[in-house]
């Protein structure tokens, strides 16, 4: 897999998951350039036409993301008792990287998505999860069959609908797993009928829902606030 930018390739670098960097001819970038020195990653000066132009002049070719089994998800959540995101059915690459990235910088345990009919981790969704995804914990599971693990394990499960009741107002205390449907069908009904309550963002405006992405980010605030 090949990532771009330069967020996506110092985090592939921290993460140890880099194998080559690529920069632009006359780009200077020193302190990737250092990073991948000691880090014994060999560098490749490629003309710049030869990068994408959105690429910031600077690629590197990483290792295949490393999925986890949900159960090693399940007792990092109790191990740090915080929470795990469950994405069920999210089909932009964009919205995927963005949740991720949130997820990190709050502290999540845990991402899991569907093997099937959602999209995987790719070089969009590392890139625009601004290199999290090579640090988050992801797992890839059926997500009705891995929230019932979850169940087993005491971590309640929590979903994000617009009947549901104020986030304001519910107990977030961990270990608890959050569930965010796709973006055009919500949350499933095996998987709803799961929960063991539903959320929703209190709006004020005449707008009925956010962006996945945005409300993702309100969401795990919320949750990050009972770790």
């Amino acid at each position: 897999m090949r990532v771009y930018g330069v967020n996506s390739v110092v985090e592939a670098l921290k993460a140890k998951k880099a194998n080559k960097v690529y920069l632009a001819t006359g780009n200077r970038r020193d302190r990737l350039e250092r990073m991948a020195r000691r880090a014994g990653v060999p560098i490749v000066y490629v003309p710049k036409e030869k990068l994408p132009p959105d690429s910031q002049g600077v690629a590197a070719d990483i290792s295949p993301i490393r999925y986890h089994d949900v159960d090693y998800l399940i007792e990092l959540c109790l191990r740090k008792n915080s929470f795990l995101l469950f994405l069920d059915g999210v089909e932009d690459p964009r919205n995927l990287g963005a949740a991720i990235r949130t997820a990190e910088f709050f502290g999540c345990a845990g991402v899991v998505i569907p093997k099937r009919r959602a999209v995987q981790v790719n070089e969009t969704v590392v890139k625009v999860s601004a290199g999290a995804a090579l640090h988050v914990s992801i797992a890839r599971d059926n997500i009705t069959n891995a929230l019932k693990k979850a169940k087993k394990f005491g971590i309640k499960v929590i979903g994000a609908e617009l009947d549901g009741e104020n986030i304001e107002n519910a107990d977030l205390t961990p270990p608890a797993a959050l569930v965010i449907g796709g973006e055009d069908r919500g949350i499933s009904q095996p998987v709803r009928k799961l929960c063991d309550f539903l959320v929703k963002i209190p709006g004020r405006g005449k707008v009925g829902s956010l962006n996945l992405s945005v409300a993702a980010g309100i969401l795990m605030y919320e949750f990050s606030k009972s770790l």
